[in-house]
C-alpha cells in the first residue's frame, strides 16, 4: 500500500482541482498528476475526469474515497501497534481538542486520565475541527472533542455537553450599560454566528471581528472592551484581565460539544473512559459554578 498515493487522493477528492492539492502538499502540479495516474493504473479504474474546471470524482473514485479512508486508518493502527516494539502494553491514547478548548479543559483532563490510567502514554494536541476530523479518519487521533462535526461512515459522533458563551466586560457589568462601539465579535462557528445574529439583529456593524478567543483576549487585556468568551475560560481570563466581569442579563450562547472517535474504537474501553471524563469536566466547569 502506498501511503502517498492514498493521501493525494483524498486531496484532489476535497479540493476537487490538482493545482490547488499541489499547493497544499507542496509539490509540482505534474508530482499530483503523476500519483494519480499510478493509484488508477493499480486499482484499473479512472478516478477523477480532468477539465478547465477541475477535477470531479468518477462514480468509481466516489466508491473509493470509502476504503482509502479504511486503508490509511489501518495502517496508522498498525503502525502505531508495531512502534512500541515487543513486550510493550502500555496504554496509549492520542487526543485532538478544538483550540479554544485546549487551555481551559485538556491539561485538568489530562491529569485525571493519568490518575485513573498511571501509565498511559498521551498525545495531546489542539487544532481545528476540519483537521480533527481527518486525523480520525486516518487513524492518526484516537479522540476529538470538536464544535462542528461532519457526518462520514467510518466517524462516530456524539454529542455530549455543551460549551457556553457568555457575555465579558472591562467597562460595565450589566447589558443595558454595554457600549457597542467597543465591542469585539469572535467568529467562534457558523452556529455560534447564527447565535449570535439572531440575538442581535440590529448589530449591523462591529468595528473589531477576531478569528479566535486568544485574539479577543489580547484585546480586551491591552484595551478593554466587551466580548463573548467561552465559559471555561472566565475564571482564567477575570485572573489576568483587570476589571473583567460577567455582563448581568446579557444572553448566553450556547455551542454544542461532540466526541468523535473511529468506529474502529467506538467500543474501546479506554476510548469510552476518556471522552465520559471529557464529560464530567466539563459539565462540572459549567458557568453556573461561577455565576
Amino acid at each position: 500500500m502506498n501511503r502517498q498515493l492514498l493521501l493525494t487522493y483524498m486531496d484532489v477528492l476535497e479540493t476537487r482541482n490538482f493545482n490547488r492539492t499541489a499547493e497544499r502538499l507542496n509539490v509540482t502540479q505534474s508530482t499530483i498528476s503523476a500519483r494519480i495516474r499510478q493509484l488508477e493504473d493499480e486499482l484499473g479504474t479512472r478516478l477523477f475526469e480532468r477539465g478547465r474546471g477541475g477535477a470531479d470524482p468518477t462514480a468509481a473514485g466516489r466508491r473509493f474515497e470509502t476504503h482509502c479512508r479504511s486503508l490509511l486508518a489501518a495502517w496508522s493502527l498498525a503502525k502505531r501497534d508495531v512502534s512500541a516494539g515487543p513486550g510493550l502494553s502500555r496504554p496509549r491514547l492520542r487526543v485532538s481538542v478544538q483550540f479554544s478548548l485546549a487551555q481551559s479543559v485538556l491539561v485538568d483532563w489530562a491529569k485525571q486520565i493519568r490518575a485513573q490510567v498511571p501509565k498511559l502514554d498521551l498525545y495531546l494536541e489542539a487544532n481545528f475541527s476540519q483537521q480533527i476530523q481527518r486525523d480520525i479518519l486516518t487513524g492518526e487521533t484516537d479522540i476529538g472533542i470538536v464544535f462542528a462535526p461532519q457526518q462520514y461512515p467510518d466517524v462516530h459522533v456524539a454529542e455530549f455537553g455543551s460549551e457556553n458563551y457568555v457575555m465579558l466586560s472591562t467597562d460595565c457589568g450589566r447589558f443595558l450599560e454595554v457600549n457597542w462601539a467597543r465591542y469585539i465579535k469572535v467568529a467562534y462557528t457558523s452556529y455560534f454566528e447564527r447565535q449570535h445574529d439572531e440575538l442581535f439583529p440590529n448589530l449591523v456593524h462591529v468595528q473589531t471581528v477576531v478569528g479566535s478567543d486568544d485574539l479577543a483576549a489580547g484585546f480586551l487585556k491591552a484595551g478593554g472592551g466587551t466580548a463573548y468568551m467561552p465559559s471555561l475560560s472566565v475564571p482564567a481570563l477575570m485572573d489576568t484581565i483587570p476589571g473583567l466581569q460577567l455582563v448581568e442579563e446579557a444572553p448566553v450562547i450556547p455551542q454544542p460539544l461532540y466526541s468523535i472517535v473511529h468506529s474502529r474504537k467506538r467500543h474501546d474501553p479506554l476510548a469510552a473512559q476518556a471522552t465520559s471524563l471529557f464529560q464530567k469536566l466539563i459539565q462540572a466547569r459549567s458557568i453556573d459554578d461561577f455565576d
